[in-house]
C-alpha cells in the first residue's frame, strides 16, 4: 500500500486525517507477523507434534522473514 502511494499520481495527503490512518495501517503491517510467530510459537510450545501447529510456525515464520528480507532489501523506506 505504501509502494503504491508513493508511485501513484493521486496525493493522498491532502485528505484530512489521513496521517493517522497511514500510521495505524504502518504499524499494524510491522506488528503482524511478529504477533502471529508468537502466537504460532506458543501454539508449537503447547501441542508440538500437530501437523497443523507446524504448518502454522512455519507460514508465520516465512511472512515474518519476508518481511525483514522486504525492509532490508527496500531502499525508498
Amino acid at each position: 500500500m505504501f509502494l503504491l502511494m508513493s508511485l501513484s499520481p493521486f496525493d493522498i495527503r491532502h485528505i484530512p486525517g489521513i496521517g493517522t490512518v497511514m500510521l495505524v495501517a504502518l504499524v499494524v503491517a510491522l506488528v503482524a507477523p511478529i504477533a502471529a510467530t508468537g502466537l504460532a510459537g506458543a501454539a508449537l510450545v503447547r501441542r508440538p507434534r500437530a501437523p497443523l501447529t507446524l504448518l502454522t510456525f512455519g507460514c508465520a515464520l516465512a511472512v515474518l522473514v519476508g518481511q525483514v528480507a522486504l525492509f532490508l532489501l527496500s531502499r525508498w523506506m
